[in-house]
Formats: structure tokens, sequence, C-alpha cells
């Protein structure tokens, strides 16, 4: 935020000071459908070309974000002022210089160490789904919660959505699904580009991405996807005649004793009344009278109905210094990141011009600016090659979560 007009205030010392609007925090959101050009990644163009692409997009058009009503009440009693920019948001906060530290400022109205911020983010653009590189699988009761608080300290600075999972042997991956070589010092990213549950090492079903400070490896997945409770959390039991046994713990890992009921039928379900305690990230433990039964859930308590897309939580103090507001009670003004990352999909042409239907081998990626050339004879029979069109995000044929046989998704291109 640019420092706004100084306001003259009189100390209690009879010294003039200097109020004005710093910067809290902001949060930039790189979405790569909108910065790529074709094939061409953001990360790796020159500055004059970084700067055209993200001079054309606007987070405003495809994301709403506001603040919660306790977010509000803490923005309005800390002096801050929010705003939606082009790309993201940003939060200023009224500050003073601080006297022993030269170029320094502190807010005027004191900021807790435990304070939180926490911000809805809800979707605009219908089509978001099909040109974002997030699971497809139904997404009810489940939220993504993008923060600084480093709750499994696997977030890398500035980025506030955490590393992705590590490969599970026998799980079944679809496209898409992006995996790490290391849950805490992440080197690589795979993407699944078809259905697979091969190993992402030396396999031809992954996208293969080393990290280095031009191709950064961190974007929302499913890691940063969290169930909600909406002030009540419910657990079944997956045994018939398992009895609950239940521990809870809040997010700095203390134990909480919630109210309690168990409801009886086939399978034993337990309610867990969450209503008065305040909205955040929480885990239980479920063990059982049956010795075997284990389980662990980790979920975003949200006392709301209302369930976003996505809630940006951000605290004034990390687990890490470098995701801190803070330091010392000087601003720090630090600048995050939350990135998206485009799909790919196979490519399907269809029409009569065609003899069969034409896909090519790899799947390709969406991208709003930018041609991908794609040069084919219609027929075998055919000498000259045409150039066929890339195809829009309107429609995604999801086929490899629906059909057992298929492992593909596409997108279909129709030429009469």
């Amino acid at each position: 935020m640019t420092d706004g007009e100084k306001i003259k205030v009189k100390s209690n010392c009879a010294m003039s000071q200097s109020l004005l609007y710093k910067s809290l925090f902001e949060v930039k959101i790189l979405h790569h459908y909108f910065l790529n050009k074709g094939e061409e990644e953001w990360d790796t163009m020159n500055q004059e070309d970084k700067d055209s692409q993200e001079a054309k997009f606007d987070i405003r058009e495809i994301l709403d974000i506001t603040p919660t009503s306790d977010c509000t009440q803490a923005l309005n009693a800390h002096n801050c002022v929010f705003k939606r920019t082009s790309a993201g948001i940003i939060v200023g906060i009224k500050s003073i210089a601080d006297e022993l530290n030269a170029g320094k400022f502190k807010a005027f109205v004191s900021l807790s160490e435990t304070q939180t911020f926490r911000f809805l983010v809800k979707l605009k653009d219908y089509n978001f789904m099909n040109y974002t590189a997030l699971s497809l699988q139904s997404s009810r009761g489940k939220m993504f919660v993008l923060n600084n608080s480093i709750t499994n300290a696997s977030n890398n600075f500035p980025s506030l959505s955490t590393i992705p999972p590590v490969f599970e042997n026998g799980k079944l991956y679809l496209p898409g699904d992006m995996l790490s070589d290391n849950a805490v010092n992440q080197t690589k990213l795979f993407t699944a580009l078809v259905k697979t549950s091969n190993n992402p090492t030396g396999s031809d079903d992954w996208l293969t991405e080393e990290g280095n400070a031009d191709t950064p490896l961190n974007y929302v997945n499913i890691n940063d996807s969290y169930p909600v409770a909406n002030g009540l959390f419910t657990y079944t039991m997956t045994e018939k005649d398992s009895y609950p046994i239940a521990i809870l713990k809040d997010a700095s890992g203390f134990t909480i004793k919630p109210e309690t009921e168990v409801l009886q039928g086939d399978f034993y379900t337990l309610q867990v009344d969450m209503r008065k305690y305040p909205e955040g990230i929480y885990s239980i433990h479920i063990d059982s009278d049956n010795p075997t039964y284990h389980d662990d859930v980790t979920f975003y308590l949200l006392q709301s109905n209302d369930t976003p897309f996505t809630l940006i939580e951000i605290k004034v103090k990390s687990k890490q210094a470098v995701f801190d507001l803070t330091n010392q009670e000087d601003l720090l003004s630090p600048v995050f990141e939350i990135r998206f990352r485009n799909r790919r999909t196979h490519w399907r042409y269809l029409g009569k011009i065609f003899s069969t239907p034409y896909i090519p081998d790899n799947p390709l990626p969406l991208t709003r600016y930018g041609n991908i050339e794609i040069m084919k004879p219609p027929k075998p029979e055919d000498t000259k090659t045409i150039m066929l069109p890339n195809p829009s995000v309107s429609l995604i044929k999801a086929e490899a979560l629906t059909d057992i046989n298929e492992t593909k998704y596409y997108s279909e291109i129709h030429i009469n």
C-alpha cells in the first residue's frame, strides 16, 4: 500500500509525530491459466512480458474475497483499511514511526500476537474448476484453507499453500493430481498426466518439474483442503458395534473437551458440539473398544452455515518468523502468494473433416492467452495440413473419473 496522507498528532511528551497508513500484509493470487501464454510459463518470461501478462489478469473477475464479520470488526478496531486489487487483497494499517529504529513503523493500535484476519473466497467464474488443476471429484463439505500459520511446517515463503502429499503405493491418482518428492523439503513437483497408480519416479504418466528460483513449485493442492464442521462435528464409525472414544485438539496441540453425544444405529455416530469454540483448524483422534480401530481427522471449524470455496487466514505471529506480520511490534509488511495451476487435458478433435477423432499424444495446457500450434492433415489421404484451433474451457470431459477403463480428461473441439 502506498503511504497515505500524513496526520499530525501530539504525543504525551509534547513531541509531534506523524501518522500514516502502511501495508500490514498483502496477498497476491497468481493463476497460470491467465499468466501463461500457450506452453510458455509465466515464471520463465522476461520481466517485460511477465508484467504484460499480469496486467491482463484481474482476480476480481473470477474470485470474490470478503472479510468475515469478525475480521471486519478486527480491521475497524485496529484502524485498518481493506482493499481488493487486480492481484488480490491488501490490508493497510494506521501506523506511527518507530522512534528507536529509523525507517521502521509500528501499528498505532497495538496488534496482539494471537490476532487472526480471515477472508472468505467465493467463485464468480463457473468455469474455474475446468481450467484449474484441482480435483473434479465432489468437494461438498470441504474447503481450501490457505494460511501463514504453518500448522504442519511445510509452507515455503511466500506461499500460503502447503507442500503436496508424497506418493502412496496402491493409491489411484487422477489427471492433475500433484505430488511432492518430499513432504517437508520439496525439490520436485509431480503432476499426473493420466489416471495412474504408478510411482512418479521414472514414469511417463507424470510431469516432473524441479524447483528453482525461476520455477516455484507451490500450487493450491489437496493438502490445503479440509472437511468443514459448521458448529457441529460429526463422525460415523466404519465398523459395526465399535463405540467411539475421541481426543480433540486445537491447532496449538492443546486438548479440549467439548460436549459430545453418541448416536446409535448400525454404526455409532459421534457428534461433537463445537459452537462455543473459535474458528480454526482442529484435529480429532478416534479410538474404540475395538483395539484395532484408529482414525485421525483434521477439520476446520467454521461458525457459519455458508461454506466458501476457500478461506484465507492470516495470523500476526506464525511458527516461522518469515511469515510474521510484525517483529518486536515493527511492521514487516509481507507479500504472500497463492498460486493456482492451469489444467492440462487431452484435446480431442471431432467433425466431418476427420475420418476418426484426432487426439494428440500428450495432454496440453489450457491458457487464455497464446496459441498452441496443432498441425494435422484431416484425413490420411490429404496432402495438406491445417491449423487446428485450441479448445475453450466451457466443458471438460472428465471420463477418467467416471469410466474405470478410461485414463484421460478431454477437451473436445468440434470442426465441421
